[in-house]
């Protein structure tokens, strides 16, 4: 096992020689999309940022709700000293060489870069992680996530959602992967769909523990719906912290075995469990699957944990030096 830094975003920073950060991340309707980037500038960390700001697919019922989030996190932005030009718009479906140009851009920036992927979507970080931690440009990466007070609980999460595809860099080097490891959150449809279709996979699932409450009673909720119906034994369970992307890397490396298993990934658990799972597909050439949903709940979260930025927001070194302390 490695020693893999995470934890407050101060913490974090002193670890190492002040650098010129350049801060990436994604513009969005959540309260806490730009609460990373605020918190290193009252820290004086910020050299520079370059945000992504993804319009979902159009929809009657949000649209009004979602421009107005959006008009409000931009008048926040403007009001903490931001850019506008700073901020390139996209689709949530755009295709996937735009994803990678806006990659690039950021990679060719510092070599030193923030990746803040609390409000970033799957297609978007998981491409965007990789170009950075292969880059040979980017020598300091740092990933942050900010935890968010609660989540809607007056609607659906997300809606209108895309069928059962592998995400933009992930498709694989194997038709047939030996082992399944699934991340539980809010969004298991589809999975279920494709499990019912195809009886004879097993799978490992990380469960997130401990977790707030509210995540908490839907994380079981959507394993009681996975589980529906099969009583054969097809999912192992085992526990991951929630924040502890580290130890969900090490937890997938050790399920993977000896030689490792060729791995086939549902990422639809915590973002930092996700991000686990990115560094280690990236190496091993494993896919990634994903149903992505067009339309997300203008208040999908709300707050920030405990309204307190220095326990919200987590940060994790993931390249130091040109090392990747994630390396297989």
């Amino acid at each position: 096992m490695k020693y893999r830094p995470w934890g407050s975003l101060d913490w974090a920073l002193s670890l190492s020689s002040p650098k010129r950060w350049h801060f990436v991340g994604a513009i969005g309707t959540e309260e806490r999309s730009l609460c990373g980037w605020t918190e290193m500038r009252r820290l004086g960390a910020v050299a520079d940022e370059l945000f992504a700001e993804i319009q979902d697919v159009d929809s009657e019922k949000y649209r009004d709700r979602t421009q107005v989030a959006l008009q409000a996190r931009r008048a926040e932005f403007t009001q903490n000293g931001g850019n506008l030009a700073k901020i390139r718009s996209f689709r949530l479906m755009v295709e996937w060489f735009q994803i990678a140009a806006f990659a690039r851009e950021a990679e060719v920036a510092s070599q030193s870069l923030v990746l803040d992927i609390s409000s970033f979507p799957k297609r978007f970080f998981f491409p965007i992680l990789r170009a950075l931690v292969t880059s040979t440009n980017v020598l300091n990466l740092l990933v942050t996530y900010t935890s968010p007070a609660s989540y809607a609980d007056d609607a659906p999460l997300y809606e209108n959602i895309e069928p059962w595809k592998t995400l933009p860099g992930f498709g694989g080097v194997s038709s047939k992967p030996e082992l399944w490891i699934v991340s539980v959150g809010f969004l298991v449809e589809s999975l279920r769909h494709y499990v019912g279709g195809n009886p004879e996979e097993k799978m490992k699932v990380l469960i997130p523990f401990p977790a707030p409450l509210a995540a908490l009673r839907r994380t079981w909720q959507s394993v009681a719906e996975l589980e529906k119906g099969h009583s054969d034994g097809r999912f192992d369970k085992y526990r991951v912290d929630p924040l502890d992307m580290s130890a969900a890397f090490d937890r997938i490396d050790s399920l993977a075995g000896n030689p490792p298993k060729n791995l086939a990934f549902a990422p639809f658990g915590p973002k930092p469990t996700s991000a686990a799972m990115c560094l280690y597909a990236l190496q091993r050439e494993s896919s990634v699957h994903y149903p992505q949903p067009t339309v997300y709940h203008p208040e999908y979260s709300t707050g920030i944990r405990n309204n307190d930025p220095t326990n919200a927001v987590s940060a994790y070194w993931v390249k130091h030096e040109g090392e990747l302390l994630y390396s297989l």
